[in-house]
């Protein structure tokens, strides 16, 4: 089953795409560079995903960050910055669960373009592998 996502974001163009790429300092997985052209962001459904490892897991994939989204809390830049003191650079915040809790994408090293659950309920941020890749990611998305 393919997660639809209600509540898309404004179209995006490739241009944009390569000012954030230039903004992070890294390239785009293809995956996630073409979920961000066709949807920008936005609410999945289904929304559940088990993380191996976490506590409590299943948990829900509340929105999808994007570029220029209406709500601040629900955009890209907004989240990268606000949460800079607590992961590490090479990571990208790309959505949220309804705890607070954060999804990211790895931009580099070994995991790079796998997605990261971050457990930010501890002192120290937890991270977990969610995927190996953003169509994984969505490909676990289930009721």
């Amino acid at each position: 089953m393919t997660a639809r996502i209600e509540g898309p974001g404004k179209p995006l163009t490739n241009d944009d795409l390569a000012d954030l790429e230039r903004t992070l300092r890294a390239a785009l997985p293809s995956q996630y560079r073409g979920f961000l052209l066709r949807n920008n962001g936005g609410i999945p459904s289904p929304d559940t995903v088990d993380v191996d490892g976490v506590p409590g897991s299943p948990t829900d994939v509340q929105v999808f960050f994007g570029i220029g989204r209406p709500v601040e809390s629900s955009d890209l830049s907004w989240n990268r910055q606000t949460f800079s003191d607590r992961l590490p650079d090479r990571m990208l915040p790309i959505a949220c669960d309804s705890g607070g809790n954060l999804f990211c994408l790895s931009l580099s090293g070994e995991d790079a373009g796998s997605v990261i659950y971050v457990d930010l309920e501890q002192r120290q941020p937890a991270f977990y592998l969610a995927a190996e890749g953003f169509d994984a990611f969505l490909g676990k998305l289930s009721e």
